[in-house]
C-alpha cells in the first residue's frame, strides 16, 4: 500500500469511527424505541448523508456496525474484569457481574438497541446480546479448564456451568434494570448474583471432587491445589 492509499484509507477509518459514534450518541439521547435516521447521523457527524452511505452501504450495514462497536466496547471491558491473575474467584466474578450492571445502568437506550438485531460478524443467526453471552462464556471456560488442567480433572461436572451462569446473571441483571425483577439496590444485586455464580461453580467443583475456596488469590489457589497433588 502506498503511502497516499495508507492515509486515504486512515481518513475513512476515522470518518467511519466519527459517524459510529455520532450514531451512539443519538441512540443514547432518544427515546428507547426511537428510529434513528441516516439524515439524523450524518448531521451530528457534520457530514453529508452521502459521506455516510459511501461508509456504510445502508442504514442495516451502519447498524450492524454501531452493534459491533458497543459489543466490543463491553467486551474489552470484561475482558479486563475476568483477569485471573488479578484476584480471589469472589472478587473476579463480583467485577465482571458489576462491569456489566453499570454497563446496562448507563446505556439503558444503547442496551435495548443492541438487543434489537445482529452485529456485523454475525450472519443473522445471533443477536449482538447472545454474542456478548458467548464472550462472557469463552472466558469464563477458562477459569474452568485452568481449574480442571491443574488438577489434571475431567471437566465433564462443568460444561454446562458458564452457560448457566452467564444465562442467569444476564437474563436477571435485564429484568432488574427494567423493574421486573425483585427490588434490589446495585450492590445487593452483584452480591446476590456473585454468591448465585459461586454456588453452581462450587456444586459442580465439588462433584467433580475440587474443593474451590471463593476468597483465595485465584493464581494462589491454583498453586495450593497443584502443590497437593505433588507426591511427598
Amino acid at each position: 500500500m502506498s503511502g497516499y492509499e495508507a492515509r486515504w484509507e486512515e481518513h475513512n477509518a476515522e470518518r467511519r469511527t466519527r459517524i459510529l459514534r455520532a450514531a451512539i450518541e443519538l441512540i443514547e439521547e432518544g427515546p428507547a424505541d426511537a428510529d434513528v435516521s441516516v439524515r439524523d447521523v450524518a448531521q451530528r457527524a457534520g457530514l453529508a448523508k452521502s459521506v455516510v452511505y459511501r461508509q456504510f452501504g445502508n442504514k442495516d450495514e451502519l447498524e450492524r456496525r454501531v452493534r459491533s462497536l458497543t459489543f466490543e466496547d463491553l467486551a474489552g471491558v470484561l475482558d479486563e474484569r475476568l483477569d485471573l491473575a488479578d484476584g480471589s474467584l469472589r472478587e473476579i466474578l463480583t467485577r465482571t457481574i458489576a462491569a456489566v450492571a453499570d454497563w446496562m445502568l448507563d446505556h439503558p437506550r444503547l442496551n435495548e438497541f443492541v438487543r434489537r438485531g445482529p452485529t456485523f460478524e454475525s450472519d443473522g443467526s445471533l443477536d449482538a446480546v447472545s454474542q456478548f453471552k458467548h464472550r462472557m462464556m469463552v472466558q469464563a471456560e477458562g477459569i474452568i479448564g485452568a481449574l480442571a488442567a491443574a488438577l489434571n480433572a475431567d471437566d465433564a461436572s462443568f460444561r454446562s456451568v458458564p452457560f448457566a451462569v452467564v444465562t442467569m446473571i444476564e437474563a436477571t441483571l435485564s429484568a432488574w434494570i427494567r423493574g421486573a425483577a425483585p427490588t434490589r439496590s446495585r450492590a445487593e444485586i452483584i452480591s446476590d448474583l456473585a454468591d448465585y455464580a459461586w454456588y453452581v461453580l462450587d456444586g459442580a467443583a465439588r462433584a467433580a471432587g475440587i474443593e474451590v475456596r471463593p476468597d483465595v488469590p485465584f493464581t494462589a489457589m491454583i498453586a495450593e491445589l497443584t502443590g497437593s497433588l505433588t507426591p511427598g
